[in-house]
This record gives structure tokens, C-alpha cells and sequence, in this order.
């Protein structure tokens, strides 16, 4: 072993250098390291996307939740209403002052008045991030209270889901 050590130790310090094979031979270790580096990157980078979308649908959810039973909390007069062969529950907003319901377009769920026909989004068009795209679904009312699904898209499939029910505080 020490012969060996020696024996490098003379060829670095002569001028000849390394010959081919050593050269190909360094290079191919040094790419092979670079590869697994290069795939562990990788790796930690797809990880952390899905981390940092499941955190911010998980988010959006408790948003969205929070805004639509603020809304329902306020609801009197319920009455279950058709347009455009779709049905839709009708309330009137106690603090508002006016009739509403919800509806989903654009990635985004929006109330819509009974007096206009103006959209206003439930929550901040900027508050809904990566593709991500919430929508109210099966909102039921029955025994005075509210039943919906809240599910939260991503490329098209549900990525997460909540259902809750809520009474209004101002029906019996």
C-alpha cells in the first residue's frame, strides 16, 4: 500500500501527467456523482411541490369554508329556485339586505344577487393559486340546515374535499 502511495505520489509530481484512461476514468465517476446528485434534486424538488400544493389547497379550503358559512349563517327566506334547468338554493341575506346565491365559475365561487345579474367572487380571485380551483357542490337544505361539499380541483380531479353542514342563525 505504501509502495502504491509512493508510486502516485512520484507520477503527480513527474510532468507527465495522467494518461487517457485515467482522465475517461475520473470523468466517468464525477458524472456518475453528478447523475445522483442531479436525481435527488429532482426527487426533493417533486416532494416539495406536492407539499406546498396540498398546503395551500388545504388552505383554500378553510378559506372558502369560512366565507360560505359566513354567507349561509345570515340566510332567511330559503327557497329552492330553477334557471336554466339547474337548481340552486335562494336565500335573503339578513345583513346584506338582499336575495343571493352561490355559483361556480371562472376557478373561482361566486354570489349572485336576484336584483342584478352582477357576479361577485366569494373570495379574492389572488387568494386562489397554482390551477388550483374550488367549487360548491351538492348544497342541500333540509331540517333548517345547510349540507354542501366543498372540493377543491387540480388538472381536473378532486385534490380535496370537505363537506359541512350549518344552521342559519336566524331560522328556527
Amino acid at each position: 500500500m505504501q509502495k502504491n502511495k509512493k508510486k502516485t505520489m512520484k507520477r503527480l509530481k513527474s510532468e507527465q501527467g495522467f494518461t487517457v484512461v485515467e482522465m475517461l476514468l475520473a470523468l466517468f465517476i464525477l458524472s456518475l456523482i453528478m447523475t445522483v446528485i442531479g436525481g435527488g434534486v429532482t426527487v426533493v424538488k417533486s416532494a416539495y411541490e406536492k407539499i406546498t400544493l396540498k398546503a395551500e389547497a388545504q388552505v383554500l379550503v378553510s378559506t372558502f369554508v369560512t366565507a360560505i358559512n359566513d354567507e349561509l349563517r345570515q340566510a332567511e327566506h330559503i327557497e329552492q329556485k330553477e334557471s336554466n334547468q339547474e337548481q340552486y338554493w335562494s336565500f335573503y341575506h339578513a345583513k346584506k339586505g338582499y336575495r343571493m346565491y352561490f355559483v361556480n365559475k371562472n376557478n373561482n365561487i361566486y354570489y349572485k344577487t336576484e336584483i342584478s345579474s352582477k357576479e361577485r367572487p366569494l373570495v379574492s380571485d389572488k387568494a386562489i393559486t397554482n390551477g388550483l380551483s374550488p367549487q360548491i357542490e351538492d348544497l342541500t337544505y333540509e331540517n333548517h340546515i345547510f349540507t354542501y361539499t366543498l372540493r377543491i380541483y387540480y388538472d381536473g380531479e378532486v385534490y380535496e374535499e370537505q363537506e359541512i353542514s350549518i344552521r342559519p342563525l336566524n331560522e328556527p
